[in-house]
């Protein structure tokens, strides 16, 4: 059986095609918690967590306790982890840093909007999403 997340990896892996990405999409039902999909490009790697978000409006994003955890100490090791958002209901997507995985999760106290750290709506800005991503190798946390 399909995941929700499989059109979403499908868009990502044929729209980043001309840009040279590696990709390794992994079955992490083995070890909770490690994302989605593992990413190099131009020497750089990232990870990145598929979500797919079904209601009108973005107040959370469903991460489990096992991908917070491993994304808050993968991030404080100085890697960078992404959540990739899909939102149907918009024709968006969206990106949420690893760091914030507390702050974005289902457990938030806040249950405004949540503001993505980069975002895209159809037709999907993929180099520019690769464009920020490269933009992290220099970022402090």
């Amino acid at each position: 059986m399909k995941k929700p997340e499989s059109k979403l990896w499908q868009k990502l892996r044929d729209g980043t095609k001309p840009y040279d990405v590696f990709w390794t999409r992994l079955e992490s039902w083995a070890t909770p918690g490690i994302p989605d999909c593992h990413g190099i490009i131009d020497g750089l790697p990232f990870w990145l967590e598929l979500k797919l978000h079904s209601l009108k409006s973005l107040k959370y994003v469903n991460l489990s306790p096992h991908q917070i955890a491993w994304q808050i100490r993968y991030s404080a090791s100085g890697g960078i982890v992404l959540n990739l958002v899909g939102h149907p209901s918009s024709n968006n997507i969206y990106i949420f840093r690893g760091e914030r995985a507390m702050d974005i999760g289902p457990s938030r106290e806040d249950k405004e909007q949540l503001i993505p750290d980069w975002e895209s709506s159809v037709p999907y800005d993929w180099e520019g999403m690769l464009d920020y991503i490269r933009s992290l190798k220099s970022t402090p946390l």
